[in-house]
């Protein structure tokens, strides 16, 4: 892999005569090129694909040094910090704190390397893992000292019974003959990813948290301090794609067709390019690190990034004098934290530091190991569904980040790393930095920096054919949030028994689908996201099914493929059996809404009339004509505000047509919203007294307004980045107004 050079302190590779970090590497006989790849079907649908490029074995590039040869830490001053970080006598240290303490997976990657360059010392042939570790820790020493790294290690096993305390039992438990292998880390991965994801530094961000652009959870900051570094990654939205059995299975629809096998609902569409530019513009000190006792420190920042197209690393200008309390800015000539194509993801290793007397060796030597830190991420993010099963990256980019403060620590310098972070951003994410244009990163260590990052590269898109949502809090929107639900309908949504729930129809098959935004199941837990889509039922259906949550339970309406009107209702537990109500048919999709202590229906009939049923809890009344004799060709909007049912629909005029029911068969018409016009059904919901509006406008943006007794005007949701097909849908969950659309 080819990155791009950074200027280490205004000196050239040719000043110090070895070669310089962006030179290619070259590959040594022993090791060359090795790949190991995982097949999905090993890991739950999870490729892996670790490619490691031929290291220099020797411990040399081109010019003949090492990075062991250009700090000033020797060979036995590592190895005696290898053996108090074995030992436990680190334990209070940072980076002891950082290693854990007798976590029975934790820190296996590190064990493994260990582990191996006793065997290698040994006679033995390193497994696949042990192969791709040592080539690691081959770029920064020689293999006669990885030898000893090996040795020290095994002395640390068998003086301490074979239980140390930052290399898990697994490894540890070994005989010398019996290597760890790729197969053995598959085993062991539900447990590492666990212990992993229940560490306090380890931060899976709610993605309607990231699309509000809140603030880092404060819990997570103070962790920061107590291990010098920190893992993020942000939560999918959605569990999968992939919809699993029925919610109801064998309860059809009389006139549904064979719906064939749950495929997934996927379109198999391409992945976008789009060209990524992030710049570092400040950083604001809350807490100043300190040197022997000055109330000022010297910083600066490193960097790398992948995104699978591109990678690069990043070195700052040393920052003198720092206090608390400033802000201190990048130069405009050196601010470029990564720019390059992606297909939507970046990683990203960044670390501050806190510089005393550094060399000029150093800063080469640390570019050198930014650069493998650039390819072990790159090599990750080659393959797109890799990022998407967040917590394994999240795992591995945990064990790694130890890994990687192991070495450094061995190496420590006159440098010292005040923080380190690792960071893992797919679309959704990177499509919510570039609509705020800027991201806020906390590094708590040895002291605290707030590292902000302007977004400059082109707009990213949304992920495409999707359902998506925005979250109103308080008076701010949020970003829209993209799930990988493909629907052919507007979705339905509605909130019951503290549970946000969302049908569509799955375009492979009319397939009538059914989410709920829910805690995960499985290892780690985590922030909700919406759950694999079941199907409801044998139900298909060309329209938008409606939702209302009424008399205890969740009511739910569809046309058929038949033009049949069918209901059901879900009790927390299951789905009830389909019912059909209306036998002389109906067209386009069904409205529902509570009111006046009844479930309230509104249909569109064949004749392109509107009807009305209620249902009192126990069986629906009969059915009424429209009053006002309207017709319409889309579904009506309902929802009560002001001790009134409100009924709106979109007219053949692409006006807003308004009524009002005071709990009786007949409408009041309360005119036309104009100048507001819309192809598309529009969306109601309540809060409190106020009323919702949504409607897309003629210029495809989403636009919102609300009615208190009299109408606002109408603003673009989420600063118009909400640019929906069709028709929205809305709800009120846990005091948050929820839109939902498809794009």
């Amino acid at each position: 892999m080819i990155i791009r050079k950074p200027a280490a302190k205004g000196h050239t590779d040719a000043h110090h005569g070895c070669g310089g970090p962006g030179q290619e590497r070259v590959s040594s006989p022993l090791y060359g090129w090795m790949g190991v790849f995982l097949p999905s079907a090993d890991l739950g649908g999870l490729s892996v694909w670790l490619s490691a490029a031929g290291r220099p074995r020797s411990g040399q590039r081109a010019g003949g040094c090492s990075m062991s040869d250009r700090v000033k830490s020797t060979e036995p001053e590592r190895l005696e910090r290898l053996r108090g970080l074995l030992s436990g006598a680190r334990s209070k240290d940072r980076v002891g704190r950082a290693l854990g303490q007798g976590s029975e997976y934790g820190n296996v990657l590190l064990g493994a390397m260990l582990h191996g360059a006793d065997r290698l010392r040994q006679g033995h042939t390193p497994t696949d893992l042990e192969r791709l570790l040592l080539g690691a820790l081959g770029t920064v020493v020689p293999d006669a000292e990885a030898r000893q790294w090996g040795r020290v290690y095994r002395e640390a096993v068998t003086g301490q019974g074979g239980r140390l305390p930052v290399v898990p039992q697994t490894i540890t438990s070994r005989p010398v003959a019996q290597g760890y292998t790729m197969a053995n880390l598959k085993q062991d991965l539900n447990n590492v990813v666990a212990e992993a994801l229940a560490a306090p530094n380890v931060q899976i961000v709610d993605p309607q948290v990231a699309a509000a652009g809140g603030e880092e959870d404060p819990a997570f900051v103070e962790a920061m301090r107590q291990t010098g570094f920190a893992v993020t990654a942000f939560a999918r939205p959605s569990a999968s794609r992939a919809a699993v059995g029925t919610a109801e299975d064998g309860d059809r629809q009389t006139q549904e067709e064979a719906a064939g096998t749950d495929a997934e609902q996927g379109g198999g569409l391409a992945a976008p390019s789009f060209r990524l530019k992030l710049e570092l513009e400040n950083f604001y000190v809350r807490r100043a690190v300190g040197d022997a006792g000055w109330s000022r420190d010297e910083i600066y920042w490193t960097a790398a990034a992948a995104s699978g197209s591109a990678s690069g690393t990043f070195i700052s200008e040393e920052f003198g004098a720092v206090k608390a309390d400033q802000t201190r800015s990048f130069s405009s000539t050196n601010k470029l934290l990564f720019e390059g194509q992606s297909s939507g993801y970046l990683g990203l290793q960044i670390q501050c530091w806190e510089a005393d007397q550094s060399s000029d060796e150093w800063w080469n030597a640390l570019v050198k190991a930014l650069n493998d830190a650039a390819a072990a991420i790159d090599r990750f993010m080659l393959i797109d569904n890799f990022i998407g099963f967040v917590p394994l990256w999240a795992g591995m980019a945990f064990e790694i980040s130890k890994m990687f403060l192991f070495i450094i620590e061995a190496f420590r310098n006159y440098d010292d790393l005040s923080c380190q972070r690792a960071i893992g951003l797919d679309q959704q994410d990177l499509a919510v930095i570039a609509h705020y244009g800027k991201a806020n990163w906390h590094f708590n260590g040895d002291g605290h920096h707030e590292l902000r990052v302007k977004y400059a590269g082109d707009p990213v898109p949304f992920p495409v054919g999707t359902l998506r949502y925005a979250v109103r809090t308080g008076s701010t929107w949020g970003a829209p949030i993209a799930l990988d639900f493909e629907s052919m309908t507007p979705p339905a949504l509605a909130s019951y028994n503290g549970v946000l729930h969302a049908v569509f129809v799955r375009p492979a098959d009319k397939a009538v689908m059914w989410s709920r935004l829910e805690s995960p199941a499985g290892v780690g837990g985590g922030s909700p996201v919406w759950s694999k889509p079941e199907r409801i039922g044998g139900d298909t259906s060309l329209y938008t099914p409606a939702l209302t949550a009424g008399h205890g339970k969740l009511f739910y309406a569809v046309t058929g493929q038949d033009s049949g009107l069918y209901w059901r209702t879900y009790n927390g537990s299951a789905w009830s059996a389909v019912h059909r109500i209306d036998p002389a048919g109906v067209r386009y999709s069904p409205a529902l809404a509570t009111y006046s202590n009844r479930v309230w229906m509104v249909t569109v009939g064949l004749g392109h009339d509107l009807y009305l049923h209620t249902h009192n809890g126990t069986s629906w009344s009969t059915w009424y004509g429209d009053n006002l004799d309207w017709a319409v060709d889309k579904g009506a909007a309902l929802a009560p505000q002001g001790g009134q049912l409100w009924r709106i629909v979109t007219g053949r005029d692409n006006s807003l047509h308004t009524s009002t029911s005071g709990g009786g068969a007949e409408w009041t018409g309360r005119g036309t919203r104009d100048p507001w016009k819309s192809n598309h059904s529009p969306a109601l919901a309540t809060h409190g007294d106020t009323m919702w509006i949504f409607v897309r406008g003629l210029d495809g943006d989403l636009y919102a307004g609300t009615y208190t007794g009299t109408w606002s005007g109408l603003h673009k949701v989420s600063n118009g980045a909400a640019k929906p097909m069709d028709a929205p849908t809305a709800t009120v969950h846990h005091n948050k107004i929820h839109v939902m659309y498809r794009q």
